[in-house]
């Protein structure tokens, strides 16, 4: 490795260091600002009580956004790297180092690949490392809303109306996500099995059910199942059920209740679920899935984006290369979003129900790719 190489890389280091603790702590105080009163405000059993001590107060906050810093790291890992970039190139053009670099015969984009490098690398290891070994082993704690951060007795809610592959309605009228401790319960549980024809044909309904992850199955209490219901039978059957197994799981609750749940599924989690027939959510599963492959690259084509907007030896051109960097970093990211909303709008039919997700997800790669090889090659150098 040569002089030059060391240095631009220690100096990019530094700077991307001071650019993931600067950006981080603004993404927490503004989240911070705009949650404030559920922060501070203490619950009991989902209901206003008394406010908690400051320790208390200091120390949920602590632990919620601790976890929460590995989700906003995958958001902000885009960025981080141009922000770097940009310090890094920039305070050489201001200093007049690059004029120094190109008398000595080392073209301009010699002294930016050091920084490409390591931006690959950030990019191409850490973000997949993050994603799908360290935040699908704490989903319990990212998934906690701001306003359940001090209840007391755990977070509960209602279903209705969930199908599952044999057409069959699930309603419980209390079920609690699974801990870190506990698996998920759901309790006064309704089933309600239906024909071809969408004619209910049973009722099932239990006190109690509980999830049990080795048979893939919720193992109910007081559970039984009538039949013949219908206005035209009239000999009602009822026999009792140990059991209820289908396609509901609770991972499947989960993205009921907040589809962020499927972003922290790790891709092996989200290639299970899609192998289950009738997945509930397979649109947005597929989404997250190609994503996670294309995200990396597209950081990366962020960075090359970036850096001949900021690439001058000329030190009087910086504030309108700061604002050309701003623009052309803005939009790129903007299509990324727009194309992330267009993979659950399937805009050319059924057949295309599969690969539409895939095509929203590699489409950006395919604009800005080439435009980023186009604007490296005019570099001035």
């Amino acid at each position: 490795m040569k002089i030059i190489d060391r240095y631009v890389i220690s100096s990019f280091l530094k700077n991307y260091a001071i650019a993931l603790m600067v950006l981080l702590g603004l993404y927490v105080v503004l989240d911070m600002v705009f949650n404030f009163d559920d922060l501070v405000e203490y619950k009991v059993g989902g209901n206003t009580g008394i406010e908690s001590s400051f320790l208390t107060v200091i120390g949920g906050i602590f632990s919620y956004y601790f976890y929460q810093g590995f989700m906003f790291f995958v958001q902000l890992s885009g960025i981080i790297p141009v922000v770097a970039a940009a310090f890094t190139l920039m305070k050489f053009a201001r200093f007049n180092e690059l004029s120094a670099i190109m008398a000595a015969g080392i073209p301009l984009q010699r002294v930016a690949l050091p920084v490409v490098l390591i931006g690959a690398v950030v990019n191409l290891v850490l973000l997949p490392v993050n994603q799908e070994l360290i935040i699908p082993q704490m989903i319990p704690k990212l998934m906690r809303k701001v306003s359940d951060l001090h209840r007391i007795g755990g977070n509960t809610y209602t279903v209705t109306g969930v199908q599952d592959e044999q057409n069959r309605l699930l309603s419980v009228g209390r079920y609690t996500p699974p801990s870190e401790t506990e698996p998920a319960k759901m309790e006064y549980v309704d089933v309600l099995e239906r024909d071809e024809d969408w004619r209910i044909v049973a009722h099932t309904s239990a006190d109690s059910a509980t999830w049990d992850e080795r048979n893939g199955q919720w193992t109910m209490t007081n559970g039984k199942r009538v039949t013949g219901i219908r206005p035209d039978e009239r000999d009602q059957q009822e026999e009792l059920v140990s059991a209820y197994k289908g396609s509901i799981t609770p991972q499947e609750l989960a993205i009921y209740r907040r589809g962020q749940y499927m972003d922290l599924l790790s891709t092996r989690q989200i290639n299970e679920m899609l192998q289950r027939p009738k997945v509930f959510g397979a649109a947005s599963l597929l989404r997250v899935k190609h994503m996670r492959f294309t995200q990396p690259l597209m950081n990366v084509i962020l960075l090359l984006l970036a850096i001949p907007c900021i690439l001058t030896r000329e030190p009087n051109r910086l504030n309108h290369a700061a604002g050309l960097c701003l623009a052309v970093t803005g939009l790129c990211m903007g299509s990324v979003f727009l194309c992330q909303q267009m993979a659950n709008v399937n805009l050319l039919g059924p057949a295309w129900s599969d690969s539409w997700p895939a095509l929203m997800a590699w489409l950006p790669i395919l604009i800005w790719g080439p435009i980023a090889v186009w604007l490296l090659d005019r570099v001035k150098t």
